[in-house]
């Protein structure tokens, strides 16, 4: 996963989220914001997005999987570029230096979101603990969801490692990337989702010792 350290502040959805390749699609804006685009395009992993109306400063445009980002020249308007890029959702969220958010979707993406399996069972003692039901999160404020886990084996390296993290099905919210550990047992998706909509994926663990284990989960956002 691509997503720069320094972006991080900030899985298949259920049928009330659908997938759009196409124009570029406003889905969502700060209603105090100006940001407007006049391109966004994704092929071949080359991320393209141009438009105005950002505060002076850095502007990000970032992806459940992705990040990219460019300094707003002082007349607001900008151009982020990018190779190697990926947005399974084809949606990249917009966030420019005073918090202004809009999302777009990506002409001539493709949606590339592996459908929900049911989660392989665990290869040894280190396990996820099931979470206890949906979890539900506001639309554009911040916000994480936590994974946890028991009798996983941080130290067989001879060093303290913590546990490694990776989706391995479904979508996260748009807004929102994922997923990174927490402590050396835990981990996390976080950001701020920004579409309304159900969404469900999988994640997987795996230990020092190579022991695995996969859970579902699901995240409402409205």
């Amino acid at each position: 996963m691509n997503i720069p350290r320094l972006l991080r502040a900030a899985l298949l959805p259920a049928a009330a989220l659908t997938l759009i390749a196409g124009p570029v699609v406003v889905e969502s804006a700060s209603a105090a914001g100006t940001l407007s685009v006049s391109k966004a395009s994704l092929s071949s992993g080359r991320l393209t997005v141009e438009g105005s109306g950002a505060s002076t400063g850095f502007i990000s445009a970032r992806s459940t999987t992705s990040a990219a980002g460019i300094r707003a020249g002082l007349d607001g308007i900008f151009k982020i570029q990018a190779s190697g890029f990926t947005a399974p959702d084809c949606r990249v969220v917009l966030q420019d230096s005073n918090d202004v958010r809009l999302t777009v979707t990506l002409s001539g993406c493709t949606p590339s979101v592996a459908p929900v399996t049911s989660p392989a069972p665990p290869a040894g003692t280190c396990v996820i603990t099931p979470p206890d039901g949906p979890a539900t999160l506001p639309v554009n404020k911040s916000g994480a969801v936590w994974f946890h886990t028991t009798g996983c084996n941080t130290t067989a390296s001879g060093t303290t490692t913590p546990v490694r993290w990776s989706l391995v099905s479904g979508a996260v919210p748009t807004g929102m990337s994922a997923p990174y550990f927490s402590g050396q047992t835990g981990g996390n998706i976080i950001g701020t989702p920004t579409v309304i909509g159900s969404y469900r994926f999988t994640v997987q663990v795996t230990d020092s010792a190579g022991q695995t284990d996969q859970e579902s989960y699901t995240v409402n956002v409205g």
